[in-house]
């Protein structure tokens, strides 16, 4: 009897196992902002309008976007999946024109099959993405809070070449 249920119990938590780690979508590809959803974004919000493209690598460990959102030139940002802070310095434009060096933190959370992205900037900036995938197409909804208003957007993004 106590073989049985130890057998029940070791089943039981593969078969968890295996439903939760499912649970867990693969962001990587490239991807395209939606056209037909233009108006879905109130304005720069201090982080740019979106991003034509985004390119997502994802491994167990990490979770890599390259975007244009951020300036004119592509900018990769690095996210640890176990829910630790990165922090790096860039150089960045500032609105009188001249460059600046801003110091970034990042973290990343799982929320069942949605990814919830923390991006902070030493200009008091704080964005939130809430990524989730459903039938092809990328959904990013966006949380920005800075020293002004706080807006929100809903972005989505299809699957590109």
């Amino acid at each position: 009897m106590i073989k049985r249920l130890v057998l029940l119990l070791v089943a039981l938590m593969v078969i968890a196992s295996a439903a939760w780690a499912q649970t867990k979508p693969d962001f990587s590809g490239t991807w395209k902002f939606s056209a037909s959803n233009p108006a879905n974004y109130p304005g720069s919000a201090g982080w740019g309008v979106p991003s034509p493209t985004i390119v997502v690598k994802q491994s167990a460990t990490e979770i890599t976007i390259e975007s244009g959102q951020y300036g004119a030139r592509m900018m990769t940002v690095i996210y640890k999946l176990d829910g630790s802070d990165t922090i790096w310095e860039a150089p960045s434009v500032t609105q009188s024109g001249s460059t600046a060096v801003v110091k970034w933190r990042t973290k990343a959370r799982w929320d069942g099959s949605k990814l919830i992205l923390f991006t902070w900037t030493t200009a008091l900036n704080q964005l939130r993405d809430v990524l989730s995938v459903s039938g092809g197409a990328l959904t990013i909804v966006r949380a920005t809070e800075q020293p002004g208003p706080s807006t929100n957007a809903t972005l989505t993004y299809s699957k590109g070449s």
